[in-house]
Order: structure tokens, then sequence, then C-alpha cells
């Protein structure tokens, strides 16, 4: 049974409809990625299910006594509380507990008789309630999501009124994962996390025994975690199963089978009007002319019979090429940089060569803008070197867009970038980042997060720049945008140099990964830098090479050598049931490790399957291709069952 139920839902703004008959549900336990181009209505849904928003028409149906957190884009706090007692003020009801078990237990010492046996009673009542509501791991449950959120000791009794837009981003989510509910709704959750924060994320939601709602642009994050995507796309809501990835794939397989029925129908319709325009005063042929006009009239006359599949206008652009002759892009020996005591880059070299696209990445506060400064020559090292080649055009993205002016229109800013080009040559060019009509005379102040980073973004290809350093340039840009940056950066002949901690983008463009600011094992550590090359895919190298250490240091610490995969967390009330589910029945009658030996097999056949997807005979055949497909599909429900029984077992 669903938990959450849309039907027929219509909703419509001054600027349009939003939703045209969506309907969609959502079931328990399942983990969901909520996606759409901005403006499709992703945050409205959330907010009806939260009774924010009403339908104009249709209904929202939701469980009795459903439990929901929700993480806004923008999270508001009271600015005279602590983080920590922000964190404590979504436990009011356990922390009230507590005060009672501790007001009985001063109590019990001066009763006796029957007032003694009542009072204890009480307190074995409230102590199993407490107990059950995790009242004896609450503490170390607050400090270890606000560790993973990014919040150090040091700063939990720091006012959030102190706190930055980033800071409170992070603290609403540490708050509404703390609480114990039967949903998340999540508004980008990752919005303001680094690397390790995202990480630590996943991790949690994959335990989480609940379900969640994520929206979200981070396709690495979907990737892991989401069983389900559900689409908003014309006001309507469109559900696949699988990740991200299958879903892309699923999507693209799909556009091209309704691509064909419409072709197949316009050619069918151009074959008949010939037919009928030849025939219809032909002795004879009259007739038969006269019945397929008719029946082809019919079958016009129903609006989906001609339906052309839509698809979402998407911004495409390429950079122009580079002509430096520079073979040595940047040279780094022996960099050091300190802010007193403060030591961000200790003794760090490496070479960026013509071409090569150098990533970076690590935790916040480590350094990695510091690095675009000191290449740039904003800041000066305290010692070592740092320069870029000479003769070089250097172009620069900056994630807090400080570059354009408040008061200049989109127009006046776009033409700085190349003042000898004409306003039809400009308009031209900002339409195909989706600056159209009167949108190129609003002001850059009155322009949202996504429309000034396509806007610099849009300066960068009027510029025809030889090197792109750009600073986090995925932040505010739906994923069509992002796919559309990655395949122009990809494309680029000249050398790019981008701060992010988008791992999907990272794999894409660069072959070479800076990660500043932690250790060996991914931990946060000031000074520390790591370099992987090696070509695209970079990211996920480093984080295989981070999952080998980190096993390898648990061998360390378990001589024995006996590890086993961590258990997937499970609330109170599943820990106490052993019975098996009906569909892992059929796994009784195998051992843990034989489940775990058909888990490898099924991993290593699936990876054989998606190999043959570059097949030539394959993907040029439909039918073959349709087929891997499904049979992809099967092996990957069987994996998943093979996981669960894992877990049961385990």
């Amino acid at each position: 049974m669903p938990i959450i139920k849309f039907t027929d839902i219509n909703k419509s703004f001054d600027q349009g409809m939003l939703f045209d008959s969506l309907s969609v549900q959502f079931y328990p336990g399942e983990k969901v990625g909520l996606i759409g181009s901005n403006g499709s209505g992703k945050t409205t849904l959330l907010k009806m299910i939260l009774d924010q928003e009403e339908p104009d028409t249709g209904k929202v149906i939701k469980r009795r006594n459903l439990s929901i957190g929700y993480l806004p884009q923008e999270p508001a706090f009271d600015g005279e509380k602590t983080i920590i007692e922000e964190m404590h003020s979504g436990l009011d009801d356990l922390l009230t507990t507590q005060t009672k078990i501790e007001h009985i237990s001063e109590k019990m010492g001066s009763l006796s008789g029957n007032a003694l046996a009542e009072t204890m009673k009480e307190f074995d009542r409230l102590s199993h309630a407490f107990e059950m509501n995790g009242g004896y791991t609450y503490e170390a449950r607050v400090n270890t999501i606000l560790a993973g959120v990014g919040f150090d000791q040091q700063f939990l009794h720091t006012k959030t009124s102190a706190l930055s837009g980033g800071q409170l981003s992070r603290l609403g989510l540490a708050k509404v994962l703390l609480t114990n509910v039967d949903i998340l709704l999540l508004d980008e959750p990752t919005n303001h996390l680094d690397l390790q924060g995202t990480v630590w994320l996943e991790k949690y939601l994959r335990a989480f025994d609940g379900a969640a709602i994520v929206i979200s642009h981070d396709r690495y994050l979907l990737d892991s975690i989401a069983a389900k995507i559900v689409e908003i796309e014309g006001g309507k809501a469109t559900v696949w199963k699988g990740n991200y990835s299958e879903f892309v794939t699923n999507k693209e397989i799909i556009g091209t089978q309704q691509l064909r029925e419409f072709q197949s129908k316009m050619a069918m319709v151009e074959r008949t009007r010939d037919f009928i325009a030849r025939n219809k005063d032909q002795e004879g042929m009259r007739g038969t002319a006269r019945g397929r006009a008719k029946r082809l009239e019919r079958m016009l006359a129903d609006d989906q019979f001609l339906n052309k599949p839509s698809h979402t206008k998407k911004i495409n652009f390429n950079f122009a090429k580079s002509q430096s002759k520079s073979a040595i892009i940047l040279r780094c020996e022996g960099l050091h940089k300190s802010f007193d005591d403060l030591v961000l880059f200790r003794d760090l070299s490496l070479d960026l060569l013509a071409g090569e696209k150098l990533g970076i990445t690590g935790p916040n506060g480590t350094g990695k803008s510091t690095f675009l400064r000191l290449a740039m020559g904003d800041d000066k090292s305290t010692d070592g070197l740092i320069r870029m080649g000479k003769f070089l055009s250097i172009g620069y993205l900056d994630q807090h867009a400080k570059q354009l002016n408040p008061a200049n229109t989109v127009l006046e800013e776009a033409k700085q970038a190349r003042e000898e080009l004409t306003i039809e040559a400009i308009r031209n060019r900002l339409g195909g980042f989706h600056f159209t009509g009167d949108d190129v005379y609003k002001t850059i102040s009155q322009l949202s997060g996504g429309e000034q980073n396509r806007l610099m973004l849009c300066k960068l290809v009027l510029a025809e720049h030889d090197v792109l350093i750009l600073d986090e340039p995925t932040n505010h840009l739906d994923i069509a945008s992002k796919e559309a940056l990655e395949n122009a950066l990809k494309a680029f002949n000249g050398a790019v140099i981008v701060v992010s901690h988008d791992r999907y983008f990272l794999d894409r463009v660069v072959d070479k990964l800076l990660v500043v600011g932690a250790n060996e094992l991914g931990k946060k550590q000031l000074g520390q830098c790591e370099i992987i090359e090696g070509g695209v895919g970079t990211y996920s190298r480093y984080a295989e090479a981070l999952d080998n250490r980190i096993a390898d240091r648990e061998k360390q610490t378990n001589p024995s050598g006996q590890t086993k995969k961590p258990k997937r967390a499970r609330s109170e009330n599943a820990a106490g049931r052993q019975t098996t589910p009906p569909e892992l029945k059929q796994f009784n009658k195998f051992s843990v490790d034989q489940i775990e030996e058909m888990i490898m097999q099924a991993e290593e056949d699936i990876a054989k399957m998606q190999d043959k997807f570059g097949d030539e005979s394959v993907y040029k055949d439909h039918k073959l291709l349709e087929e891997l497909h499904a049979a992809v599909e099967n092996k990957k429900n069987e994996l998943n069952l093979l996981y669960q029984a894992y877990e049961f077992r385990a």
C-alpha cells in the first residue's frame, strides 16, 4: 500500500500550468530520486505532501499518522540557540522523558510499600519507552550526525546567528536526519556539503529504514541511493525503476522507440495521402480512396495518434578552440601556503600540460579556492613556486558570481565579454543559454543562482579563452545544464582547472585529480594533498583506493582477519523480528558464505552483460538491445534479493 498517493493533480500559477493531471505513488521504505528541470514543480510536490500547497484539483492522500521529516533548500533557525541546542530541540519528547526518569529515580529513595511498587512500575514504563526511542544513544547520534555533515566539536556551542548560509543548510540537514520519521523529504540535501559529507549522507540514507524522496542534481548520489526515479516533465510524473544511470539508459531506449513509432506513423500518413491523391478520381478506385480517406480522418482526429515525442529544450554550447602554443599551462614546485599556524599546502609539486583537465576536490575549508587564487596570481605563496604559462588567455568562473555587476542587465554583462560583437550576435548566443525575449533586460540582481551560472558560462564561451579556471561551476545548474557543460569541457582542446564536489562531473571531465586537505583515509587533514592520474574516471579510482585503504586498516586492527560487511541499520521493531520475509525464503537452503559467492557471481555476470552494450552487433539491432536490457534488469533484481538475503542472515 502506498503511504503517499497523488491522483490527477492540477496546479497553476501566474506563469501558467505547473501540473496537468499528475499522478504518482510513494511506498514504505523506498528511496526515490525526484528530478526535473528547474521550475518543473519538484519543490511544490514536496510542499503538497506537507500541506503547505494545495492542488487546484485532484487529491493528495497520505497514510494516517504518517510522520515526515522535511529539509527545505534554505532552513531557518532561532538565532539565539546554539547548534547543540537546536539539535536537542528536535528531541523534546525524549528529553522530557529523561527528565521524568531522573525525577522518579530521586523520588524512589523516600518511598516504600505500594507507593514504591507503583512508582517502580512507572519508572520501568518510562525507561522502556526511553530505550525504545533511542534515549541511551541520542547523544552519540547527535554527535555522529553533526560530524557527518561537517560540524567539529568546537562549533557545537556556536549560536546559529553566527553561521553562514551553507552552515545553516548543513544544520538543517543534521536536524532532520535526527528525527525518527516514516519518510524524509530532502530538497537538495548535498548543497554546501563537501565530498566527505556527501559520501556520509549516502551511507546514512542507504541504512535508513524509512522512505526518502530526494530532490537532487547530484547524479552520483542518485545512483547510490535511489531504487526509483520520478521525473517531472511537462506537468506529468513519470516513474522509472532503478537509479539515475538506469533512468538515462531506459529513457534513451524508450525515446528512440517513440521517435521510430512517430516516424513510422508519419510515413504511413504520407503514403495514404499520396494514394488518395492519385486514386480519388480514378475509375474503379474512387471507393477505395474514399474509404482510406475516412479511416485516415478518424485516425488523425485522435490527438495522441501523431503526438510527437517531446524533449525539454536544453542548453547546448561549445568553447572556442584554444590557440595557445604553451606546453606547460601550470607549474607547482614545492608550493607552501600557510596563514600563521594554519598550513594549507606543504611541498606540493605538479605540472598541468596543454589540453589536460585538472579537478580539485576535498573537504570544505582546506584551500581549494586558495589554490585557484595562487594560480591566477591573486595571492602569494608562503614558499615555493606556482605560476601559469606565458601568453595565455584565462577565463575564470567564480562560484559566488562576484565577477558579475548586480546593476548590469544580462545583455550589458554579456556584451562586456566581446565588445566588438553586434547586439544581435550577443542575443543569439544568450538565447542558447535560455535568455530570450525580455530576459536579456533583467538586472543581474534579479537572476537566480542557476541563471547567474548560465550567464557566466555564456561569457566564457563568448570570450574564447585558452585556459578555463572554474570554481564549483555546477552549483545551481540542473542536470541537463550540467551535462551540456560536461560535453563542452570534454570537447575543449584547452586546459581546464576546476574545483568541484560533483563526483559524476569529475569522473566525466577531468583526467587528473588533486585531493586537498584529506589524509589517506579521506578524513580532513589540512596540508595533506594527493594526486590521482590516468584519464577520465579519476574520482572512481580515488574512491576505490580509499575503500581499499580503509579495508586494509580494518584488517590491521582485526588481526584474525574475520571481517564482516556492515549490516544495514534496522529500527528497534525490525531488529526484534527474525521471521524470514517471503521473498527471501528461497535462500534459506544456502549458507551466508554461499550467498556471498552468489552475489559475487551475479555482479560479475552483470558486468559481462553490460560490456555487450558496446558491441556493434547489439546496439545496431534494436531487438537484441531490448533483450539485453531486460536480461540486465532481471539479473539486477536477482542481485538485489541476494543483497537483502545476505543482510538478513549476516
